[in-house]
Parts: C-alpha cells; structure tokens; sequence
C-alpha cells in the first residue's frame, strides 16, 4: 500500500513540476492505464477484493460471538445481584435484608 501512495506521489510530482508540458502527461496517464487496467493488476485486486469480504465476514462473526457471550454473562449476572433465577428454583426469592 505505501508503495502504491509513493508512485502516486510520485507521479502528482512529476506533473505538476513538469516542464515537458501535456506530452509528458499524456505518456505518464497512458503507462498509468495500462498498468492499471493489465490482468495482473486486476486479478490482485479481485484477489484482495475477496479476501477483504471474506476477512470482514470472520470479523462480523466473532464479534457477533462474542457479544452473545458478553450478553450472556452480563444477564447472568444481572440475575444473581436481583435474585433472579440464579438458583434453578424457578421462582424469584427476595432478597433478604441483614
């Protein structure tokens, strides 16, 4: 990726501070397209397209998780400060005041 935000750099600086006028530009944006548009730039971006769908969706799914457990947890606990159904008992005791 620094490599990519470099050449564009590069390439900004190249035009703005040339004094070769459009023929240089015209060349740069004609080398920049093809390289942009050949099949191993695209197959690497179709590659990295996927694997940034397929990393999200994992990420998706351990959140997920992990806010079910999270959740989980914190009504279990919630519970057992109310009195709530931590016994199993079915019914709600009151809590008894020492």
């Amino acid at each position: 990726m620094k490599i990519i935000i470099f050449a564009a750099g590069v390439a900004v600086g190249f035009v703005i501070g040339s004094r070769a006028g459009r023929g240089a530009y015209e060349d740069l944006r004609t080398k920049w397209r093809g390289f942009a548009d050949s099949d191993t730039v695209q197959h690497v971006k179709g590659d990295v397209k996927d694997f940034a769908g397929h990393a999200a969706s994992d990420v998706g799914d351990k959140v997920s998780e992990t806010v079910s457990k999270v959740t989980e947890k914190a009504s279990a606990k919630i519970d057992e400060v109310t009195g709530k159904g931590g016994s199993g008992s079915g019914s709600s005791a009151p809590a008894s005041a020492s």
